[in-house]
């Protein structure tokens, strides 16, 4: 029996059709049903599973985008592309608000959306009112919503973050978040792996996420704060990687690494604010359950007690003094019998040392494992 309509035709033949359609043509297509829709999609999800909107994208991938929406499982969302302070723009949308809108309940319906990145990096100006709480408003009830990253060059608001439920891996890198927003973010994602904070993004208490985040194994954050701020997420009881980057008081971090060496559970371990000091590095090196460690160190004295460190696999080293540390180097590599990255990103080595250090590892190797040697120059 013949179609009636073209409604009516075998999927096949859709699919015919489809093909000598032009790209507008195409767009027409898929919104006259939801069946010539699902015909589209199936055409074009893969294109649009990792998407990202910025200022250069063009409205009709941006169509295209909203179609295909159930099939996008990441997606970054500049916030550039609706900034109206340029003069002779040509980029971004002419009609902020309204493509906000459409944005807005595009989102709603992402149903497959598992990682989410929103970010501002220049100066926004905008009639798009609180983009961000928008954005994670819309999101909220996402079941597949595990990954969000949120960067902001200047102050915003993320109040809504606390709506989410989901989430496993969080990474905020803003000029500040208020803490009761963090703890209830924390509440209300009890089974957040991964949680990277930027320097200053919580000013003090981190203490109060630790009851909140029993399954936290990676913490990431700077906060220039007393000892005592930092000793309880020695408390967390999954801890496997910590890393700290910014400013911090000198010996700040004792009490903290006296702890953590204590459960021995910790295994990357990344310290880029400030130089260890003696006391520092002697609980550090009780951490036996270490296999990669980043640091600052300031005294040859230092650099020779991570020797002690003996299931190292990775050693990422800064001098912040210009000392000949070859000497001190060598027990490491003879303990460190599982070593395979050795490098010196800052520091002074004379001409033999690397030639020494081949040698050293060759004597001491095991199951024919080998080392990377990296000297920065």
């Amino acid at each position: 029996m013949s179609a009636r309509s073209i409604e009516d035709l075998h999927v096949d033949c859709l699919y015919y059709i489809f093909e000598y359609l032009s790209p507008d043509d195409r767009v027409t297509f898929a919104q006259v049903c939801q069946r010539f829709r699902q015909v589209f999609i199936n055409q074009f999800s893969m294109k649009y599973r990792e998407f990202t909107i910025d200022k250069d994208s063009a409205r009709h991938e941006l169509i295209q985008f909203c179609i295909c929406r159930e099939a996008v499982e990441s997606l970054t969302i500049d916030l550039d592309h609706f900034d109206t302070a340029r003069c002779f723009r040509t980029y971004g949308c002419e009609a902020p608000v309204n493509c906000f809108a459409i944005l807005y309940q595009t989102l709603t319906g992402m149903i497959g959306l598992e990682n989410l990145v929103v970010k501002q990096l220049s100066m926004l100006v905008t009639p798009v009112v609180k983009p961000f709480d928008q954005i994670l408003t819309a999101v909220r009830h996402l079941p597949e919503l595990k990954r969000l990253e949120i960067h902001a060059k200047d102050d915003c608001s993320v109040d809504r973050l606390t709506q989410l439920q989901h989430l496993e891996e969080i990474k905020i890198l803003i000029p500040r978040l208020p803490t009761p927003i963090l703890v209830k973010c924390c509440k209300s994602n009890g089974n957040i792996r991964s949680l990277h904070l930027g320097y200053s993004c919580v000013q003090k208490n981190l203490r109060d996420i630790v009851p909140h985040c029993k399954n936290l194994e990676v913490l990431k954050f700077g906060m220039s704060a007393k000892s005592s701020e930092y000793l309880p997420l020695a408390r967390l009881p999954k801890l496997r990687e910590l890393s700290y980057s910014g400013i911090r008081k000198s010996g700040s971090f004792e009490p903290l690494l006296s702890a953590l060496a204590v459960k021995s559970q910790l295994t990357h371990l990344s310290i880029e604010g400030g130089s260890l000091t003696l006391q520092e590095t002697c609980q550090l090196v009780r951490i036996q359950s270490l296999r990669n460690l980043k640091c600052f160190c300031s005294e040859t004295e230092c650099v020779e007690m991570l020797a002690c460190l003996a299931n190292l696999e990775e050693l990422c080293l800064s001098m912040f003094r210009p000392l000949d540390i070859s000497n001190s180097l060598l027990p490491i590599i003879a303990n460190c019998k599982n070593m395979k990255l050795l490098r010196i990103a800052v520091g002074n080595v004379d001409a033999n040392f690397v030639n020494n250090a081949i040698r050293l590892h060759k004597t001491g190797e095991k199951d024919n494992s080998s080392m990377v040697m990296v000297v920065d120059k």
